[in-house]
């Protein structure tokens, strides 16, 4: 029978060659020296917390008895700041495992972020999409996702094929993730080196010019006590049920690990990835005020949903490099020891052409209606350096447990955007739009910047006072030193000024959590969170202008805030291999951002709330059915605003209900089938303002199916049939106020998996 740990630890080891020529600085500063320093000093004060365990001694293996685990539920996530099983956490945490990603054929982070209820897709603001931007429980999560516990910078498409298991934790998180996080993380856990040998291609061909390879191999040493691994991708594939929109990347993720199964390991790692992208910029919103009556107005305009409004000379060029180095060292099975030390950089050099109506004052739609394509152009650099040390101990104190752990991160986030100036191209026909040139937008000299400095003290505590009652309690300390400038002579009189400012915040979570039973955990929880006026956004958004990318008015308001409350339970259920959950949560930003007295400036006075319900269950249904479903419940509104229009409204992209459900059967021996289905309800693109004239667009519901079949041909060759869409919905995936992006259209691809 499976033994259940109450103090489960799980590490995932993730690290990063430098990239050639690059000596981990920004700008001629470095942290390198302040890296090797935090891990002697807390080697040194670890030392003294431990006993006398001796140092070469190997850690034991531990097994488990009885059938394998359900294939779909995880039990642990991989932060040692969370070692409790995911049953025991009072919070909404959904884990999209190896197999889930494997079965579903997944491409993107987005594809694999369609199992999670309560997420939605944005297509950009200002500027179309440039990479993945989504919103959890009603609040954007751009900045919020994470690469082993680690912020990811930078904003672009994300491939997964370095990726074992995607985690996502809802409600707010700065205690655990720092700054940002208001409705939730994605933290993507990074395929490392290991023991066991695993050697595996993955050969799928589809619909839509669709190609993609992938390799896995990894091989142990055993002269070094470790392994190395080395995953590869190459994509290519034209939008499903879109014309003109191509996607092609390729990327190499070598990993090497020493020490592997020794209280001291070692591993460096690199992530590179290339994109060369036709982008997908939608199709055009009846947002103009002159459409009002029109019988159009407020609507997606009525088109047909394969149409491209961008040019032939639209692209999209994006560049992701990551190196990391990751030490651990256990000097006993009380106290142990983790550092890793990242660089990333991301470059995106792109245009991107919005629709918009032509002329702009039009009262009716017809065949002879004229669309232009807006460029968006952008040349952006972001760069990381970030050095995150984690101090684990295990102690009692009386007849009471603790698994503390307490760290320090420091950190430095660069971004700079290459200014061109926003503009019109050649005009197209609404209802047969034709592919187009577009005259080049020349760089205009001037460059927006913006510098993040990070300093955070944390500390976690996992206190277990009897066999039924834990309590979970967190504390982080943040400082963060924001500078933003416009660099050349393309400055405004009164925004020409440098900005910088430093805000200190500290953030909390507590939960406390009863067993009646061992499967069964009752919890309640409240956490919060801060979001800085100076975010990467600031510098994304600049592309349209020659001034200072922000206000001083706004950027110097201090930090949004918000507090959320949960209350639910976990079922261990079906001898524990169906975890059943449910709760009630509300999510206030009590402090947000709103119009100043007569429209002067912005002030901190703003409130917006999301209350609602979560259910879910994972696992194995019986020895032949896995599940992975959910269903997410949002009531959102504009509590408090001193523009009464808002008062009462939705928040913008927050469906009020979504719903998925993945399913695999297995037949036989030999054969799989399954599918799974989703449900997004309809949405707002914007929140209205008497500062704005636009329309509010409603975006319609929308139900999608899906299919899989997987036979073992051999003992080494599988095969896959996926077939995405079977309906063929036409659908709004991404959508903002000027422009709504539709979903694919059906699809399939037949892999072929061969392990040697």
């Amino acid at each position: 029978m499976k033994k259940r740990s109450q103090d489960i630890t799980s590490s995932r080891d993730s690290a990063s060659q430098v990239k050639a020529g690059a000596a981990l600085d920004l700008r001629g500063r470095t942290l390198l020296p302040l890296g090797a320093a935090l891990m002697a000093g807390g080697l040194s004060f670890a030392a003294q917390a431990a006993d006398a365990t001796p140092k070469s001694k190997v850690l034991p293996e531990v097994s488990v008895e009885g059938q394998a685990p359900p294939p779909y539920k995880a039990e642990v996530l991989s932060s040692p700041k969370r070692p409790q099983a995911i049953q025991d956490i009072p919070q909404t945490v959904q884990v999209l495992t190896e197999d889930m990603l494997e079965i579903q054929g997944t491409k993107t982070l987005r594809d694999a972020l369609r199992n999670v209820t309560g997420i939605s897709f944005q297509a950009g603001e200002g500027n179309p999409p440039s990479g993945d931007q989504l919103k959890i429980r009603g609040f954007s999560a751009r900045d919020d996702i994470l690469v082993d516990g680690v912020r990811d910078t930078g904003v672009f498409f994300r491939d997964p094929f370095n990726v074992e298991t995607i985690e996502v934790t809802k409600g707010p998180a700065s205690a655990f993730a720092g700054r940002g996080s208001s409705g939730g993380t994605i933290n993507q856990v990074s395929k490392a080196p290991s023991l066991k040998q695993k050697r595996e291609i993955e050969a799928g061909f589809g619909t839509d010019s669709l190609y993609r390879i992938t390799a896995d191999i990894n091989q142990p040493l055993e002269s070094i006590r470790g392994a190395f691994r080395l995953n590869l991708m190459s994509h290519q594939n034209d939008q499903p049920g879109r014309d003109d929109v191509e996607n092609k990347r390729f990327g190499i993720a070598p990993s090497i690990a020493f020490g592997l199964g020794t209280p001291t390991r070692f591993t460096l790692s690199y992530m590179y990835m290339r994109q060369d992208n036709r982008p997908d910029s939608g199709l055009p919103n009846a947002r103009n005020t002159s459409l009002r009556n029109s019988g159009f107005g407020g609507k997606v305009a009525p088109v047909n949903y394969s149409n491209y409004y961008g040019h032939s000379t639209d692209y999209q060029d994006l560049e992701t490099h990551q190196a990391t180095f990751k030490f651990e060292h256990d000097f006993n099975d009380k106290v142990s020891i983790r550092n890793q030390l990242r660089y990333g950089h991301t470059s995106n050099d792109s245009i991107f052409s919005s629709p918009r109506f032509s002329p702009g004052g039009l009262t009716t739609i017809n065949a002879n209606t004229l669309v232009v394509g807006n460029q968006k152009p952008r040349d952006q650099d972001n760069e990381l350096l970030i050095n995150q040390t984690d101090l684990t101990f295990k102690f009692m104190t009386g007849a009471i447990r603790h698994h503390l752990v307490t760290g320090l991160e420091l950190a430095r986030e660069d971004s700079e955007n290459k200014r061109r100036l926003d503009a019109n191209g050649p005009a197209t026909n609404l209802l047969n739009p034709q592919l187009r040139a577009a005259t080049p937008i020349a760089y205009n000299g001037t460059r927006a910047q913006l510098d993040l400095e990070t300093t955070a003290l944390y500390v976690s505590d996992i206190i277990t006072l009897t066999p039924q009652w834990d309590i979970n309690a967190g504390l982080r300390w943040d400082r963060v030193k924001t500078k933003v400038r416009a660099l050349n002579d393309g400055r405004v009189p009164g925004y020409s000024q440098d900005l910088s400012r430093t805000d200190t915040e500290v953030s909390g979570n507590v939960g406390l959590i009863f067993r009646p039973v061992p499967t069964l955990s009752l919890y309640a929880g409240y956490g919060s969170s801060f979001d800085p006026s100076g975010r990467a956004e600031i510098v994304q958004l600049a592309g349209g202008n020659n001034n200072l990318p922000v206000s001083p008015a706004d950027f110097n308001l201090k930090p949004e805030r918000t507090r959320s409350y949960e209350v639910g339970a976990k079922w261990n259920a079906l001898g524990e291999s169906l975890l059943i959950h449910g709760a009630l949560f509300r999510t206030e930003r009590f402090n947000g951002r709103t119009r100043g007295p007569a429209d002067v400036a912005t002030v901190l006075n703003g409130v917006q709330e999301v209350q609602g319900i979560e259910l879910s269950a994972t696992g194995r249904v019986t020895p032949r059915l896995n599940l992975f479903a959910g269903y997410t419940f949002q009531d959102s509104e504009v509590k408090k605003s001193n523009d009464p229009v808002q008062l009462g409204q939705a928040l913008d992209n927050t469906p009020r209900h979504t719903f998925n459900a993945w399913a695999t059967y297995q037949l036989t021996n030999d054969l799989s089938v399954g599918g799974g289905v989703q449900y997004v309800d309809s949405r707002n693109t914007i929140i209205a303002s008497s500062a704005s004239t636009d329309l509010v667009v409603v975006v319609d519901d929308y139900w999608l199916f899906d299919a899989v079949a997987l036979y073992q041909v051999s003992k080494d060759m599988k095969l896959r049939l996926n077939v995405y869409n079977l309906m063929d919905e036409k659908y709004l995936f991404e959508v903002q106020s000027g422009q709504s992006i539709p979903g694919a259209g059906r699809s399939a691809v037949l892999s072929a998996i061969y392990a040697f």
